[in-house]
């Protein structure tokens, strides 16, 4: 049987580039008030443009500052976001989408890519048969973050947005537990989830404001392709998807603290993993973390003879490569 090595993202993995849960309502209050005063180049003499900058910017702006109102009141945007899909809240949950998807498109725009994406693909990329970078077949990840900084650290190494989004963003072998931000309807990438990649600013500020505002046009507009996880429950998700979990070996955990929140889905997919050939699982945390985050795996996990190891880790350093990755490429 082949083996392959798996990585588990939680919203650590991006820290350098977006903000976690407890600084997210403040810095997208920010960035409303940032988006509200920024001049374009040149918006005059241009109907779409002066709609976009002027209607369009301020209906993004009222929903971002409503969302880090209701988010500064809650745990996190997805407890606000998790209230709403219980109340049937269907619209407010779509706005809540929408503004944070338009967020996460403009803020990974504009700032420096998370380095440790980036040392990461410089370490594992190899070439194809036609001398193209790729992720090796033996490589599996699930990731909690519905950001595009995997796409964009990818993008570095190969410059074709269109080969970044057969590459990475609709890989069989990554699997988005929430789904990702900046495309307007599952299976479609567009203008505002390729700025992105590689765009200017003015440009970048008016995908996301576009993007927006193509959700919210109306009510059966198509939403932005962010799903949480308990929109649907995992074993249909994971039946949907191609991802082969039953030839893994090895697992690294980055970023993820295991929540009570998330507890129903981690099962499913603990479950799973209890069912491959995996030997060994590291835990790449700061010092002090270790100890609590192996007690919420090992109650996850049906069977006990697997290994976990502790791998101390500062908050920048590279991400954890197992001598695995080697042995069985």
């Amino acid at each position: 049987m082949n083996k392959s090595l798996l990585y588990f993202f939680g919203a650590g993995a991006s820290a350098q580039a977006l903000p976690l849960a407890s600084g997210l309502a403040p810095r997208i209050a920010q960035f409303a008030s940032e988006l509200e005063h920024i001049h374009p180049q040149d918006a005059s003499g241009d109907p779409e443009k002066t709609k976009l900058w002027g209607g369009s910017r301020q209906r993004l702006c009222e929903a971002l500052r409503w969302l880090a109102e209701e988010a500064s009141r809650h745990a996190s945007v997805d407890t606000f976001a998790k209230k709403l899909f219980f109340r049937h809240d269907r619209a407010n949950l779509k706005r809540l989408k929408s503004a944070l998807s338009a967020f996460l498109v403009i803020e990974q725009s504009q700032k420096p890519l998370d380095k440790r994406y980036d040392s990461f693909f410089a370490t594992i990329l190899e070439f194809n048969s036609q001398y193209q970078a790729c992720i090796p077949p033996e490589l599996r990840i699930i990731t909690w973050n519905y950001d595009t900084q995997l796409e964009k650290a990818f993008y570095g190494f190969c410059g074709d947005k269109n080969y970044v989004v057969d590459s990475v963003t609709f890989n069989d072998r990554i699997y988005r537990v929430n789904g990702y931000c900046g495309t307007s309807q599952p299976g479609h990438v567009g203008p505002p989830f390729q700025a992105v990649l590689n765009a200017t600013s003015d440009m970048v500020w008016e995908a996301g404001i576009a993007l927006y505002e193509e959700c919210m046009r109306d009510p059966s507009s198509p939403e932005p392709d962010i799903r949480f996880a308990w929109e649907e429950p995992t074993q249909n998700r994971l039946a949907n998807s191609r991802l082969n979990l039953s030839e893994v070996y090895a697992v690294v955990i980055i970023g993820y603290s295991f929540p009570y929140f998330n507890r129903e889905i981690d099962h499913v997919l603990f479950a799973r993993l209890s069912d491959s050939q995996v030997r060994r699982i590291y835990l790449q945390y700061p010092l002090g973390i270790h100890s609590s985050v192996e007690t919420r795996l090992r109650s996850l996990l049906l069977r006990k003879d697997i290994e976990v190891v502790h791998i101390p880790s500062s908050d920048t350093e590279p991400y954890y490569i197992p001598d695995e990755l080697w042995q069985i490429g």
